[in-house]
């Protein structure tokens, strides 16, 4: 498992963020399975890109090393946002998950913070291997399962690439932004 787990996260971060939308998140909550579809993502690089944690320094620089499926998690706005690292060890470069598609819920999962509250993914998984943390799993879509992907730039960013960077399933009304 661990190994599937770097081989799938040890790409770039723009990469994994594409494949990662139409992948099921499983959240465990007491004896509840929370199933979620990822349906927009965001990817995030090293210290040149304006808008990675990477240029802060610090404990998140320190952790968007750390090797590929690695958790991190920070606070914005008294929200926890949920991020896995991606590319390889000892460069910075991180995917954030933005928004779910409740597949066996109603919980509102539209947005980074809106889903880890509802999730209860806090601080405690910050900078834990997602094959070794107890209660969150990511289920790979089936291979012949297509998704239809748009771009545009990341929300909330004053200072961006020129690239797209925001990755979300064409007409999925559960994004975040439209």
């Amino acid at each position: 498992m661990s190994q599937k787990i770097k081989d799938y996260f040890g790409k770039q971060a723009d990469e994994v963020a594409r494949n990662l939308l139409g992948d099921t998140l499983v959240k465990r909550i007491g004896n509840k399975e929370y199933r979620s579809r990822i349906i927009e993502t965001e990817a995030y690089f090293d210290e040149k890109d304006p808008a990675s944690r990477a240029t802060k320094g610090g404990d998140l620089r320190i952790t968007m090393k750390m090797k590929p499926g690695t958790i991190l998690i920070y606070g914005v706005h008294n929200n926890w946002l949920i991020n896995f690292v991606t590319g390889e060890t000892g460069k910075p470069q991180a995917v954030l998950i933005r928004a779910l598609e409740p597949l066996n819920h109603k919980g509102n999962c539209s947005g980074p913070g809106r889903l880890t509250k509802f999730l209860k993914i806090d601080k405690s998984f910050h900078k834990k291997y997602l094959g070794k943390v107890n209660g969150l799993v990511i289920i790979p879509k089936k291979i012949k399962e297509k998704v239809e992907i748009e771009t545009s730039n990341r929300v909330g960013v004053t200072k961006d690439l020129e690239a797209h960077y925001r990755f979300y399933i064409k007409g999925n009304k559960f994004i975040s932004r439209r």
